[in-house]
């Protein structure tokens, strides 16, 4: 795919008059040598009347990073484009604010857990599980807006949702408990080692924000889009296992039901009626609407629990650093948790490479390049500066690609929206407590489509490339690898422990596994043109 494209004709005034700023422009770009992709955005033209066009230019709340990238996303009044808002546009306050709730529905409970599981696995007492938990919505809040705004060329430019990572929590259980055990240890002095790691950790996910021009050597299109693939796999379980009931019917013995799997089920579909509406709104807000009617058919079902409002109610919470004492440092854990965040950087690239997807923006060239740096060098900020206040490293968020595809808005105003509400939340925890009234089955059946449109997302990155018998053979066996350490991961219980963890994430092992053979495939091909 080509970086650049020239702007297209208008035929009113004004827009003339735009088409020929941006041609002046452009005069100076190479000229694009291959056809449009059926993928990439419409311009103005074609855009709903609505959502404001796209500038040619980069948007001036996104400066570059270490050059000036002169791309653009390629517009072209005949491709058409699924986008109701593009990431430029301006939505209407209320479309901003319904959209940004549908993200925050995608991953307010994600967002708390990781902080939740992590602190009560180590005996944390309930009072600083509850501050953890603010901490993790009040960096999401500040990640986002970076995210969206990208000051300074930090953050991706485009709605980019992030928060706290799923990759660490089962890592940091396991280095916490040989802290306190091993290492003999106090609550607070293992905390503190574990957040000093994180600490430096930033600081490496920072330093591979500027080697993202090598690292695109080998983290190929094809490699970012079988890692989209496998995290949108990996989180369909997750999906599923809420559908079904979540933790709570496994612990009761009724996971299952079949009252839970119809509930889920009707969410489902409404979500999938309402999202092909021909009416704006109802596609915009297909998520909310199905959440929202589920709830409501969960009421005289009884599956709605009522006693997560006796639950003692922090009214107020704020940032205060070194909770649990200064930064302290442990060599064994610093290098064990220093491969997971070379992992996180991996699906960082995976994750914004769809988010581009999905806005309809370019996947190659420097304006992408300058996305990609931006992104991760955001995700190693925040987890260094959010290491001293007690949050968890964070990463970019997989599920909210599937929210833009389905809703159709990419517009990165609805990104300083969710990050606005997400410092509300951290403020004021007491509002989250709402959110926690949503039955596992309901989340579940809007969670399994948004799952699964990430995996779409991925396919859709593959299908931009010609896909030869190589390519083929690269995507077969990865997937498979993927695969399988995503469904029988006991069959690599007795592996050394550097090589168990690679397999213990599907992602990684799919997506490090293309890396690989991508290379070694490339090798072999040179061999015998030589």
């Amino acid at each position: 795919m080509d970086d650049h494209k020239a702007p297209s004709d208008h035929h009113s005034d004004t827009d003339l008059s735009q088409a020929q700023s941006a041609q002046e422009i452009s005069a100076n770009a190479p000229a694009n040598d291959e056809s449009p992709d059926a993928d990439a955005p419409a311009n103005d033209a074609s855009t709903d009347a609505d959502a404001p066009a796209n500038d040619a230019s980069t948007d001036a709340d996104a400066p570059s990073n270490d050059a000036k990238p002169t791309e653009t996303p390629k517009d072209d009044p005949k491709s058409p484009t699924e986008l109701i808002f593009p990431l430029d546009s301006k939505p209407p306050f209320t479309v901003s604010a319904i959209a940004a709730l549908q993200h925050i529905l995608a991953m307010i409970l994600s967002v708390m857990a990781p902080p939740a599981i992590v602190a009560s696995a180590l005996g944390l007492p309930p009072a600083t599980i509850a501050y953890m938990i603010s901490m993790s919505l009040f960096f999401a809040g500040i990640g986002i807006w970076f995210q969206v705004k990208r000051p300074f060329g930090i953050g991706s430019g485009m709605l980019s949702i992030q928060a706290t990572s799923f990759v660490f929590p089962s890592t940091l259980i396991s280095l916490g408990t040989m802290l306190l055990n091993d290492k003999g240890m106090s609550s607070d002095q293992m905390m503190a080692t574990l957040f000093g790691a994180c600490f430096v950790g930033g600081i490496l996910v920072m330093i591979c924000s500027r080697l993202i021009k090598y690292l695109k050597k080998v983290i190929t299109n094809t490699v970012s889009g079988v890692t989209v693939i496998m995290i949108g796999l990996s989180l369909i379980p997750l999906g599923a296992d809420k559908m079904g009931g979540g933790p709570a019917a496994h612990a009761a013995g009724t996971f299952g039901d079949p009252l839970d799997l119809l509930l889920g089920a009707i969410v489902f579909f409404i979500i999938l009626i309402f999202n092909r509406a021909k009416n704006k709104f109802l596609r915009m807000s297909a998520i909310m609407l199905g959440i929202a009617a589920g709830f409501l058919i969960a009421l005289p079902m009884g599956k709605v629990d009522w006693s997560i409002l006796n639950q003692p109610i922090h009214w107020f919470e704020y940032p205060r650093p070194f909770s649990f004492g200064f930064f302290g440092f442990d060599i064994e854990v610093m290098l064990t948790l220093s491969f997971l965040f070379v992992v996180a950087v991996i699906e960082a690239i995976g994750d914004l490479t769809a988010t581009s997807v999905v806005s309809e923006q370019p996947t190659e060239g420097k304006l992408f390049e300058s996305r990609l740096m931006g992104g991760v060098l955001c995700d190693g900020l925040i987890t260094s500066i959010g290491a001293v206040f007690g949050c968890f490293p964070a990463a970019t968020f997989s599920q909210n690609n599937g929210v833009i595809q389905l809703s159709g808005v990419a517009s990165r105003r609805v990104g300083a929206f969710c990050g606005f509400i997400f410092l509300i939340f951290a403020l004021f925890p007491f509002i989250v407590i709402l959110f926690q009234l949503l039955p596992e089955p309901v989340l579940g059946g809007a969670l399994l489509i948004l799952f699964g449109s990430i995996a779409c997302s991925g396919i859709r990155i593959l299908a931009q490339q010609k896909i030869d018998r190589r390519e083929a053979l690269v995507i077969a066996s990865s997937l498979g690898i993927g695969v399988m350490a995503m469904t029988t991961p006991d069959a690599f219980a007795a592996l050394p422990g550097p090589v168990k963890v690679f397999f213990s994430s599907p992602i990684v092992a799919g997506g490090v596994s293309a890396m690989i053979i991508h290379k070694l495939l490339s090798i072999g091909a040179h061999r015998k043109t030589a």
